[in-house]
């Protein structure tokens, strides 16, 4: 499964994308950690997950177990999951 992504700097920057899209580099203060960059703007470990049900872009705040596995969705979508 493919992992959405969306920048945190939502009001500026709005990119949108695939976890295999964002900027990687190992990080200068330990080698052995890899950080983060949203490919558009270039801020540094400001990318958060997007909601997994399909063609929503909210973050994904909330995870909850289903019958196709563990899913991280939105507030929105983890009371509809909750309650269906």
């Amino acid at each position: 499964m493919t992992t959405k992504m969306l920048c945190s700097d939502w009001r500026h920057c709005r990119w949108r994308g695939k976890e295999s899209e964002l900027l990687r580099a190992p990080s200068p203060f330990d080698a052995t950690f890899e950080i983060t960059a949203c490919p558009n703007c270039k801020e540094i470990g400001g990318c958060m997950q997007a909601c997994e049900v399909h063609d929503c872009w909210e973050e994904a705040t909330c995870g909850i177990p289903t019958q196709e596995g563990y899913k991280r969705v939105c507030g929105k979508h983890f009371e509809e999951l909750s309650n269906g």
